[in-house]
């Protein structure tokens, strides 16, 4: 029996009616599925309506041997969105190593060694992604710990800070990433110093009634993004439109839309412009606090600082790379797989640039028995929907990842449907679905599913489901794509 809330519009009525009758048609076409064979079934799935005006690759092969149970269009090249990633960090983790740190170092001239006021200070920041809130008290907590090491060394003051970010390579942001899409976090600029995932979180809050300004509160707030409120208060119930775009090159943001009286507070991320300025602007915040008196922040470039002469002041070393891995992974961080893909290029092939980056990439897929058809990847998140991957050369991948000593720490990087962030409502109540570590993707164009599951008889498999078209309904393809992988963990040997 369908209850309809007395405040809900009939044509909220009528289509959460028509919703409950959708569910009901597909569990009866479940029931169906169940009684085919699995490759019949994949069949059925992929001839239905969410299907209709998309290309399909899919593979599902077993780990033990090596044998398809099910392949469509395996060698055919599409957009594999956040599956890039997949690549990314199993390069990573071959090339790095999993006890791999980002090391930032702070430099002063050997003149200013025990001084309790420095001429200048140098911030050399490699790459490190984490310099954040994330698993903290606060975005600056870091910065805090860092403040109570200059104040043990009895220093007090810093003349200028010098931001030393040569580490990376221009441009910041990949040239392909779609350009209406800069302002938000997952598009967010690379930065050999960077904080807070290079974003200042949002809050939208309600105006007291319609017609009014609603609130937005930046965190953290260093008065670093300019807010250009253009948006508007609605009535209560109506749907929330309110969206924002940074000016390119500033970090000016126009807001716009609306907020429904009385509703919940809705939250966001933005990207930052200049994103070591912006940590340096954090830095000064959280010192400040801590009785750490910072001046002005210069590029390196300005500061006209002598090499010879510096010395390290102290270090701070991130996690290991494989906690760094499952922020990526289990997340689908973009900035974490940019960061890493730039420092692949820097430690590995002498740039820290997107081009230098990817050709590492490439030669380790090389390794791994990818064929060049397999696979053109040009960053490291998968944003750009100049990407291409094939479902054979994502599956041969994860095959290759589960031969090597590397693969505990790669296989539990990633997402378990129904419990981790990028696949949290999916597979929910399914105990097979506990087994499996997967990787969604998604761009404009695409709706991506790749992993690892383990059939009821406790045997392995790999499986790659890539699905590229435009106009894709989200939700639709999900569910089925999710029916056919708790059918294949179900009914394969």
């Amino acid at each position: 029996m369908a209850i309809i809330s007395p405040w809900c519009s009939p044509v909220c009525a009528t289509s959460g009616i028509k919703r409950l009758a959708a569910s009901f048609l597909l569990l009866l076409a479940a029931g169906r599925l169940r009684a085919q064979s699995f490759p019949a079934l994949a069949e059925t799935v992929f001839s239905s309506a969410p299907f209709q005006n998309a290309t399909v690759g899919a593979i599902f092969v077993s780990l033990d041997d090596g044998a398809t149970f099910y392949s469509r269009n395996p060698l055919m090249p599409l957009i594999p969105a956040s599956n890039a990633k997949l690549a990314t960090t199993a390069a990573a983790l071959e090339r790095l190593k999993p006890d791999f740190r980002f090391k930032t170092s702070f430099l002063i001239d050997r003149d200013d060694v025990g001084k309790e006021t420095l001429t200048a200070l140098v911030w050399r920041g490699r790459g490190d992604p984490s310099i954040s809130g994330r698993g903290r008290s606060s975005p600056c907590e870091i910065f805090e710990l860092w403040a109570a090491s200059m104040t043990a060394m009895g220093i007090h003051k810093v003349n200028k800070l010098v931001l030393d970010n040569r580490y990376f390579e221009d441009p910041a942001a990949e040239p392909s990433w779609p350009a209406q899409e800069l302002s938000y976090w997952y598009a967010a600029p690379t930065s050999a110093i960077s904080f807070n995932d290079n974003c200042v979180g949002l809050e939208f809050i309600p105006g007291a009634r319609p017609g009014r300004r609603p609130k937005i509160v930046l965190t953290p707030d260093f008065k670093f993004i300019k807010v250009v409120n253009h948006a508007a208060t609605a009535a209560a119930g109506s749907a929330f439109t309110m969206d924002y775009r940074r000016a390119p090159g500033t970090n000016a943001v126009n807001f716009f839309g609306s907020i429904a009286a009385a509703g919940p507070v809705r939250s966001d991320f933005v990207s930052v412009d200049q994103p070591a300025i912006f940590a340096a602007s954090g830095l000064r915040h959280a010192w400040k606090s801590r009785g750490v008196k910072l001046g002005k922040a210069v590029a390196w470039e300005k500061a006209r600082l002598s090499e010879d002469r510096l010395e390290e002041l102290f270090l701070w070393e991130s996690e290991p790379l494989a906690g760094i891995i499952r922020v990526v992974n289990k997340n689908s961080q973009n900035l974490y797989a940019e960061q890493l893909l730039k420092t692949l290029g820097k430690e590995a092939g002498g740039r820290g640039s997107f081009a230098a980056g990817s050709a590492v990439v490439g030669r380790f897929l090389a390794q791994a028995g990818l064929d060049e058809s397999d696979h053109h990847l040009i960053d490291g998140s998968g944003l750009s929907e100049d990407n291409r991957l094939t479902a054979s050369g994502i599956v041969r991948l994860l095959r290759f990842m589960r031969s090597s000593p590397l693969f505990p720490i790669y296989h539990e990087s990633l997402a378990v449907p129904g419990v981790d962030k990028s696949v949290r409502n999916r597979m929910k109540g399914d105990a097979l679905a506990g087994r499996m570590r997967v990787k969604p993707g998604t761009v404009a164009g695409a709706r991506n599913l790749s992993g690892y599951l383990q059939s009821r008889s406790g045997k392995d498999y790999a499986f790659s489901v890539l699905v590229n078209g435009p106009g894709l309904d989200r939700r639709a393809v999900d569910e089925a794509v999710d029916r056919l992988c708790l059918a294949a963990a179900h009914q394969l040997p």
